[in-house]
């Protein structure tokens, strides 16, 4: 048909150490039950070990009425990060790029949803963008007993639908975009020393981390290859912009996260990305709303057409979303607290052919109150460091 086509997309990520599909939640699983001084804490992500664990999806477009797609795809708000970030989402030297919190408008894991419709529509200097993710996997079940047991634990319904929009234009050099995304029962997958208690324990609990409400009986699920998880509902509402000259690129974004407990709470036994199962669950994690901010600036250089110099500034905020508030330096401080993260980078990154680069940089980033806690740091730096210096040199080849 004259102006359609169809569209195919699947994608992975390895790990090049292991040469493995990435899987945040294995090593979640393989930390547990390890001392704090023999790892680097683990982080959330949006890789689970899926074939395809980046993007996955076909649909048709069309000149005139746009593209709709479906399966596995990146949100808006990961769209959109890529496109304003001026790191390109680096891992090495973009916070908002490895850290994933602002693409998945909260979570890591919501970078990219499953089970998902996109639309995409240009006309003219503006563009469109619509999402939505479809309900999938199983809830578990829930007691608030704490002598409950296989034959008292309530079945939870599946709720862990979202959407966004995305609403943008381009005029001459000038590009800018609005997002916003909502998720229910979004998860956050912790290493089980993090959480009220490691999963090789013999209970299981789906109550907060604080007023911890032990499981007493037989585990309803085996704590083995299983996650724990915190389930919030999230909202994010973010405004980018970049300017474009014939050297010069100027970025700049802000992006506002508000989080609450879920209204429908999962329960243990609950799916997670990747096939994992939930043997731990926090419904109530938060005894106020979590609000987030981030924002960043930056520019790119270009230098004879293959040498760019990047410089790239984040900062990320959030507020007390737990009580009792004993955060200070004498009562000590934890990941609940308020607290502030700074991060800066500069980069070169020179292409000697098309399709082989190499670049060399450095990160630095200072982090106070809870965000301390919070945020890991490089290997060997101790986790409740409040500075951390990372050079990076390195070179790649795409195919």
């Amino acid at each position: 048909m004259p102006g359609w086509s169809l569209v195919f997309n699947a994608s992975t990520g390895i790990n090049p150490q292991s040469g493995l599909l990435a899987n945040a939640s294995k090593t979640d699983i393989i930390n547990n039950g390890l001392p704090r001084s023999s790892y680097s804490i683990a982080i959330d992500g949006a890789r689970a070990g899926q074939p395809f664990n980046d993007e996955f999806y076909a649909g048709i477009s069309s000149t005139n009425f746009g593209t709709l797609t479906f399966g596995r795809q990146r949100s808006l708000g990961t769209d959109a990060m890529l496109r304003y970030d001026p790191a390109g989402g680096a891992y090495a030297f973009s916070y908002i790029g490895y850290n994933g919190t602002m693409a998945g408008g909260g979570d890591t894991e919501d970078s990219r949803w499953d089970d998902a419709l996109k639309y995409r529509l240009t006309y003219g200097p503006i563009h469109f963008g619509a999402m939505y993710k479809f309900a999938d996997g199983s809830a578990g079940c829930y007691s608030a007993s704490s002598t409950w047991a296989a034959t008292t634990c309530t079945p939870e319904s599946v709720h862990n639908n979202a959407f966004g929009f995305d609403l943008g234009g381009d005029y001459g050099k000038f590009s800018a975009d609005v997002v916003f995304q909502h998720y229910n029962q979004a998860i956050s997958v912790l290493n089980p020393l993090l959480g009220p208690q490691s999963l090789s324990a013999p209970y299981q609990s789906t109550t907060d981390s604080i007023n911890t409400n032990q499981i007493t009986g037989a585990n309803l699920i085996d704590p083995n290859d299983t996650v724990y998880g915190i389930v919030t509902d999230n909202n994010a509402a973010m405004f980018a912009a970049k300017y474009a000259s014939d050297r010069w690129k100027l970025f700049a974004g802000y992006e506002y996260i508000w989080q609450n407990n879920p209204a429908n709470p999962l329960g243990v036994g609950a799916s997670d990305q990747g096939g994992y199962i939930m043997s731990g669950v926090e419904d109530d994690n938060l005894d106020s709303e979590k609000l987030v901010q981030i924002w960043w600036t930056g520019a790119k250089y270009t230098y004879r057409s293959k040498t760019d110099f990047t410089f790239a500034w984040y900062q990320q905020r959030q507020n007390d979303f737990r009580v009792p508030q004993t955060c200070s330096a004498s009562a000590g401080f934890r990941a609940s607290c308020a607290g502030t993260l700074n991060e800066g980078s500069l980069y070169v990154n020179h292409h000697f052919t098309k399709r082989f680069d190499a670049y060399a940089g450095i990160a630095y980033s200072y982090v106070s109150g809870g965000l301390a806690i919070a945020i890991p740091h490089g290997p060997g730096v101790p986790y409740n460091s409040n500075s951390n210096l990372a050079p990076t040199v390195g070179c790649r080849f795409t195919f």
